[in-house]
């Protein structure tokens, strides 16, 4: 075995200066809100804005539930289609039957309203909601997402 030799001494390496670092710095908002057609049920979010993306896990309570039954729920990406806007790309990451559905549908929305991609967690349970309790729901988690990610609520 040949030893190791060294001319020069070497220089330690040298750390990135803080204004070339591309990570960025977290700061998740959290909020809950009632259902608008269901006000025992009331939907829990948290939203990460990043430069490149954003990621929201979001999920419900109800009185009659026990939060520590609760499952992990569905993973989806989804990301804006350049050559059809109104239909962004989206695929499904980790899945799971009760909570793909919605998942899907809320970051295809968030995809195409924000233009940017999206990770979206949720293990939201609505129970036996009508068209409209369940329509009403995703436009109230909208608008309070898009507030947070277009900077118009603070907290």
């Amino acid at each position: 075995m040949m030893p190791l030799m060294m001319d020069s001494p070497q220089e330690p390496p040298q750390q990135p200066s803080p204004e070339a670092s591309p990570s960025p710095t977290l700061h998740p908002k959290q909020l809950a809100i009632p259902l608008p057609l269901t006000p025992h049920t009331t939907l829990h979010m948290q939203i990460t804005t990043l430069d490149t993306s954003n990621l929201i896990f979001l999920t419900s309570t109800d009185p009659s539930s026990s939060a520590s039954l609760s499952a992990l729920g569905s993973f989806v990406y989804a990301m804006p289609n350049r050559l059809q806007p109104s239909d962004p790309l989206c695929t499904a990451l980790c899945s799971q039957n009760g909570s793909i559905e919605f998942a899907n549908r809320v970051a295809k929305i968030l995809a195409r309203r924000t233009e940017k991609p999206i990770y979206v967690g949720s293990s939201v349970v609505f129970g036996n909601p009508t068209v409209e309790e369940e329509m009403a729901g995703v436009r109230a988690m909208v608008d309070e997402v898009l507030k947070i990610v277009y900077g118009e609520r603070k907290g």
